[in-house]
Parts: structure tokens; C-alpha cells; sequence
């Protein structure tokens, strides 16, 4: 039962998806309020599952793939390879999908690239797009992430509830 804590951020994550989007797409930003909120919501029901569940390998796989998504996420951000933003927004989902599995992080990650890439491809053949052209990436991540992480959520769900 205690596993079902991490479905907390998730659902957290979740809700403020839509505002997240939208003000990606409309402004190419993604509030901090929003996403220092999932950061702090997320490391927090890490470390409360690890202390309820008293087994500590799986919130600290989560801890630790957050933590190295921030650093590395910064370094890239110095050099304006992507926002701080998306940095933020990472750290919290790669938090999760640490949680659930390392893999998962690369997985999720893939994804929401990929779909990224996708897009920004179908953008450009229809002209909608320039090679100069900025693509708010917020969106994409989420959808990676959720594609990738959501099916293990639901499994954790029902197997703690069957």
C-alpha cells in the first residue's frame, strides 16, 4: 500500500499538465511555481514512501535519477540547449520514472523526444515551422513521460489493490 504514495505527484503532475502545456505553447516558458511545486511535491512523497514502506532502494533510485536530470539539465542550460524550465519539469518526472525503474528515466525520455522530433518534423513540412523556429518541448516530455510511466502506475495500482 505504501507504493500507492508515489501515485501522489503523478496525479499532482497530471493536473497542472494543461497549464503547463498551454503556457508553453502560448509563451515558451514553463512557470516555476508550477514545476518547483512538482519538484518539491515529488521529492517529498519520495522520501515520506521511504520512511513508511522502510525499504529505501526504490525513492532513492528516484532521488538520485532527479538529482542527476537537475545537474546535467543546468550544465545544458548554460548553454542554451534547453530551458530551465524543461530542466525543472524533468527533474520531477525523472524522479518518478526513477522510482519506478532507472530505465524508465531513458525511456521516458525517448519518448518525449522522439514525438518532439515528430512533430517539429511535421511543423516544418507544412510550413508552420523554421529551422529557426523555437519548439516548446514541455509538452513532449509529459507525453513521453506519461506513454512510458503511466502503464506502471497502473500496474502498481492493481497489483497493491488486488
Amino acid at each position: 500500500m505504501a507504493d500507492l504514495i508515489i501515485l501522489i505527484p503523478m496525479a499532482y503532475i497530471a493536473i497542472l499538465s494543461i497549464p503547463l502545456v498551454i503556457t508553453d505553447l502560448r509563451e515558451h516558458r514553463l512557470p516555476n511555481p508550477m514545476t518547483i511545486s512538482a519538484i518539491a511535491i515529488t521529492f517529498l512523497f519520495l522520501i515520506v514512501q521511504g520512511f513508511i514502506s522502510s525499504d529505501w532502494a526504490r525513492p532513492l533510485s528516484g532521488l538520485v535519477a532527479g538529482g542527476i536530470t537537475f545537474y546535467a539539465g543546468y550544465l545544458l542550460a548554460k548553454r542554451d540547449a534547453i530551458g530551465m524550465g524543461d530542466v525543472k519539469l524533468l527533474t520531477s518526472l525523472n524522479a518518478i520514472a526513477g522510482f519506478f525503474s532507472p530505465m524508465l528515466v531513458i525511456i521516458s525520455l525517448t519518448a518525449g523526444l522522439v514525438i518532439a522530433t515528430l512533430a517539429s518534423l511535421i511543423l516544418y513540412l507544412l510550413k508552420r515551422m523554421t529551422m529557426k523556429s523555437l519548439l516548446p518541448l514541455g509538452p513532449y516530455l509529459l507525453l513521453g513521460f506519461f506513454l512510458s510511466v503511466g502503464p506502471n502506475a497502473f500496474f502498481l495500482t492493481a497489483e497493491v489493490l488486488s
